[in-house]
C-alpha cells in the first residue's frame, strides 16, 4: 500500500470519527431548563396596606407570594423532574431560613414552560430588618434556592438523574413586590462531557 493511499485512509478515518462526535453531540447533547422566580409579593412590606400593622406582629400578613417558572427550550428533549424544593431564605447567605415549598414532580414536554404559583407563610422572619430597608428607600433582598433531581428523555429513554439547583436573588421594596427576574439556567453535565468527547476524538 503506497504512502499516499495510508494518508487517504486515515483523513477519511478522521473526518468520519468526527462526523460520528459530531452526530452524536448533537443528539445527546442537554441544556437544563431556565428558572426564575416572578410575581414575588410580601404583602407585609407593602407599606400602602400594612402601614398601620407594621409594628403589630399579631396583624401582619406574614405570607409569602410568587410563581416559579420554569422553562424548557430544547425543541427535541423532554424534561422529567423529580419532586421539585424551593427553599426561602431572607438575605442573600442561608442564615435565616424562613420557609420552604414543595412542587410535585412532573414530565416537561419539548420547548415547553411551567408557571406554579404558590404561597408560604414564613417563620422566623426578620421583619424590623426588612421594614427598615425598605422604609430607607433601600431594598429587602430575599433568596429562594430551587432544587431537583432531572432526567432527560433522549428519543425513547431517559438520562440518568442529574442535580439540578439555581439560586435566585429577589429584591422587594416598599410596595412589598419585586421587580422580573432573570431566567438562570446552565449546560447539562451530560451535554458538556460529549461536546469534550467529540473534540477528543
Amino acid at each position: 500500500m503506497s504512502s499516499d493511499s495510508c494518508v487517504c485512509h486515515c483523513v477519511k478515518l478522521i473526518v468520519s470519527l468526527g462526523i460520528v462526535a459530531l452526530v452524536l453531540w448533537l443528539s445527546f447533547r442537554t441544556t437544563k431548563p431556565k428558572c426564575s422566580i416572578n410575581d414575588f409579593y410580601v404583602p407585609g412590606l407593602d407599606k400602602s396596606v400594612n402601614s398601620n400593622n407594621n409594628n403589630n406582629a399579631t396583624r401582619r400578613n406574614n405570607n409569602l407570594s410568587f410563581q416559579l417558572n420554569l422553562k424548557n427550550e430544547m425543541k427535541d428533549k423532554a424534561v422529567r423532574y423529580d419532586d421539585i424544593t424551593l427553599k426561602f431564605y431572607y438575605g442573600t447567605n442561608t442564615s435565616y431560613p424562613i420557609g420552604n415549598f414543595t412542587v410535585d414532580g412532573f414530565k416537561q414536554g419539548k420547548d415547553k414552560e411551567l408557571f406554579k404559583s404558590g404561597m408560604i407563610e414564613t417563620h422566623n422572619m426578620p421583619w424590623n430588618a426588612a421594614l427598615k430597608a425598605v422604609t430607607n428607600g433601600s431594598k429587602a433582598i430575599f433568596r429562594v434556592d430551587v432544587s431537583s433531581r432531572i432526567r432527560y428523555k433522549i428519543t425513547f429513554w431517559y438520562t440518568k438523574r442529574h442535580n439540578y439547583f439555581v439560586e435566585n436573588k429577589i429584591e422587594v421594596d416598599d410596595t412589598g413586590r419585586s421587580g422580573a427576574q432573570r431566567m438562570s439556567y446552565g449546560f447539562g453535565v451530560f451535554g458538556l462531557t460529549l461536546f469534550v468527547l467529540s473534540f477528543l476524538l
